[in-house]
């Protein structure tokens, strides 16, 4: 027996009815008032850039009720990805283990205060509703002739396939052998 290993990087979006079924706010509405908040500061402070979110827990500059907000919805919408994952990969992978898990509402948005929408944007942006994710597949396997076989892709095509009913977008960022 041998055992494979791929290290996979995703983005998924979860349904925003599925965080509904478990939340008292939209995260939509919630990302739009963040956006509006620091869209505001931003502009007041000469900015020529929208901060992460992790900025604004050193800044008295929007309102901790809003970031507390975004921790609880990211929280829950990582935990409901991380559960799902793990229920839908496992009966492929020997092995499904979390590499790192981070909410893509926390990391600098891409969004220039001079492009064109940057509000509609930057709500989007804000809204907690995907989540980065590196994990490691472990495949077993009897015979030990992988070239045959490429290990990435095929933890590649069976993650997109058993993955892609389940959220809103899914997307392979990386692969590769390990």
């Amino acid at each position: 027996m041998y055992v494979d290993r791929a290290l996979v990087g995703l983005l998924l979006k979860v349904p925003e009815e599925t965080l509904l079924r478990h939340l008292a706010c939209s995260p939509s509405r919630l990302g739009w008032e963040l956006a509006k908040e620091i869209d505001s500061y931003v502009r007041e402070q000469s900015l020529g850039y929208y901060p992460a979110l992790e900025y604004f827990r050193k800044v008295d500059a929007i309102d901790k009720d809003l970031l507390d907000s975004a921790d609880q919805v990211s929280w829950l919408m990582s935990k409901l990805a991380r559960v799902e994952v793990q229920v839908k990969l496992r009966p492929i992978f020997s092995k499904v283990q979390f590499q790192s898990v981070q909410t893509l509402a926390f990391t600098m948005p891409p969004v220039r205060p001079n492009q064109a929408k940057a509000l509609d944007k930057l709500a989007a942006f804000y809204t907690p509703t995907t989540v980065k994710l590196e994990l490691v597949l472990s495949m077993i396997r009897k015979d030990s002739d992988t070239a045959e076989r490429k290990v990435e892709t095929y933890a590649r095509k069976m993650v997109y396939r058993w993955l892609r009913e389940s959220f809103e977008s899914v997307e392979v960022t990386s692969s590769a052998e390990i």
